[in-house]
């Protein structure tokens, strides 16, 4: 299963206003939902053969948050690196290299930009509390249309995550708030999620679902208050948003005691979002990518 994680979507490529952007879009959500169907069917052959297939020698790729409580400490360490360009008009593309810690301790764990303790496991059923970091930001200076923009600050959220996992679609349902103060909203998640092995050393998911997005986090990050109003850039209060997710992941390990994890995330922005006088996307991407090494 897929931690949800939170990176701020970016763009692909400028979202031009008509019948070709929504064209576009339309031809983006096929692709990923054909790769989710063909990742459902695979599903539903998998259990059989993921368990005739033990990896041989080394630890399966599972992830801290989902896997069983352990005795004795598992711990990996490498690099990672977040490409989170903003959605906002004109903004740059921003990469944010990251250290990587993945530790599971007893019910304890922390992976990526996450970390928390996992508080119910009874069959298919799992539940866990964790702090994750949130990129979401803006500065005045990422284009010449934000000039004057105050900035809107990178902050942190703690979750509480309970998910169902079942063949050959599972559950999962987050629910976000800011800890740091920074926009002091909340995010509400709940997500269908599928997977398939991939081979005998890692597997395949995906999900898809929506997001509520509550009013302070979308005036927070969207909003133009009226000291930042200009002709071109009109005052804009943000309200509460339900956004659509797409996530695709993989994480395998490559070789020896070495993995690597990719995660692909298309959020579709609800009209509160899209019509903010800063915002010229109708929908954003992100993707994290990091490679470990099992020193335990």
């Amino acid at each position: 299963m897929m931690a949800a994680t939170r990176a701020r979507p970016f763009a692909a490529g400028a979202g031009s206003i008509g019948s070709q952007k929504d064209g576009r879009v339309m031809r983006n959500d096929k692709v990923l939902f054909l790769g989710i169907v063909l990742l459902m069917i695979a599903a539903s052959a998998g259990p059989a053969r993921s368990q005739a297939q033990a990896p041989p020698g080394g630890k399966p790729a599972t992830p801290p948050s989902f896997a069983p409580g352990t005795d004795h400490l598992d711990l990996s360490v490498g690099a990672g690196v977040v490409f989170s360009p903003r959605p906002y008009v004109g903004a740059s593309d921003e990469v944010i290299p990251i250290p990587v810690i993945i530790v599971r301790y007893k019910w304890l764990f922390a992976e990526g930009i996450r970390g928390g303790a996992q508080f119910l496991r009874q069959g298919k059923l799992s539940g866990n509390v964790y702090l994750q970091a949130n990129f979401e930001g803006l500065k005045a200076d990422d284009s010449p249309f934000l000039a004057g923009i105050e900035n809107r600050s990178k902050s942190a959220d703690a979750g509480v995550e309970v998910v169902y996992r079942a063949r050959p679609v599972g559950f999962r349902v987050n629910v976000l708030t800011d800890v740091l103060g920074r926009n002091s909203g909340q995010e509400y998640i709940v997500q269908a999620v599928t997977g398939a092995p991939l081979g005998s050393r890692g597997f395949l998911l995906a999900s898809i679902g929506p997001r509520w997005i509550s009013a302070n986090r979308v005036d927070y990050y969207y909003g133009v208050r009226e000291s930042e109003a200009t002709p071109d850039r009109p005052a804009y209060t943000g309200t509460s948003s339900w956004n659509w997710d797409l996530t695709l992941g993989a994480t395998a390990r490559i070789a020896g005691k070495w993995s690597a994890f990719v995660l692909f995330s298309r959020e579709a922005f609800g009209q509160p979002i899209e019509r903010s006088p800063i915002v010229d996307r109708t929908a954003g991407y992100s993707l994290i990518s990091s490679l470990t090494y099992a020193l335990r």
